[in-house]
């Protein structure tokens, strides 16, 4: 009867075996270290891109910040501007107004027998000041006043006698207010205000 010894066999296979396990593990963690130096070396490239877009949006936001302050310069300019525009429109517009004002008034004034000494005016309302001969002389210059189509209201806010030159005669001040143009209406507007006021004077329907 033959015996074989299997113990060298064995022992060399499972020297075998434990060298196929090292080498297995060896080169899978050589593999992983290659993966993470990859990816190590990626997510450096990507933070460096995302560095460099970060610096550039940077850059972009402080260009447009600039560019809105200039707008916003520019509109406190026009502001201003326009302001600076409406101020001057208005003192033509006053600077028109006065002449043609005083010419008018100098048409009412009763002819020899009033004069006005002072005359005060803004947006809506006008004070005269003057001397008269009597209170009648007032009463056709505030007439005339009146029917001028130019003051709603006209008042007499004083009156009293006075001298002047010898003479005894009648100082007066008149307030006057001042008719302010209404804007006119659209003419859509205009016609449903005509629609409205045929409804209203045909009243409402009988059922």
């Amino acid at each position: 009867m033959i015996r074989i010894n299997l113990l060298p066999y064995r022992a060399a296979r499972s020297k075998e075996n434990v060298r196929k396990q090292v080498s297995v593990f060896a080169l899978s963690f050589i593999l992983l270290v290659i993966v993470l130096v990859v990816f190590n070396g990626y997510l450096s490239s990507k933070k460096g891109d995302l560095a460099n877009d970060l610096e550039r949006l940077k850059k972009e936001v402080a260009v447009y910040e600039a560019k809105a302050k200039q707008v916003e310069d520019i509109k406190k300019k026009l502001d201003t501007l326009n302001k600076q525009i409406e101020v001057v429109s208005l003192l033509k517009e006053d600077r028109n107004k006065q002449p043609i004002l005083l010419a008018k008034l100098t048409e009412m004034i009763v002819p020899g027998r009033m004069q006005l000494t002072r005359l005060t005016s803004d947006k809506s309302s006008l004070s005269l000041e003057g001397m008269a001969l009597d209170n009648e002389t007032i009463a056709v210059f505030m007439l005339r006043l009146e029917r001028s189509g130019l003051f709603p209201t006209v008042s007499l806010t004083s009156s009293m006698q006075v001298n002047q030159y010898n003479v005894d005669m009648k100082q007066f001040v008149i307030a006057c207010t001042k008719k302010v143009a209404q804007p006119v209406a659209p003419a859509a507007d205009a016609a449903d205000q005509a629609k409205d006021s045929k409804k209203a004077k045909k009243g409402p329907k009988k059922k």
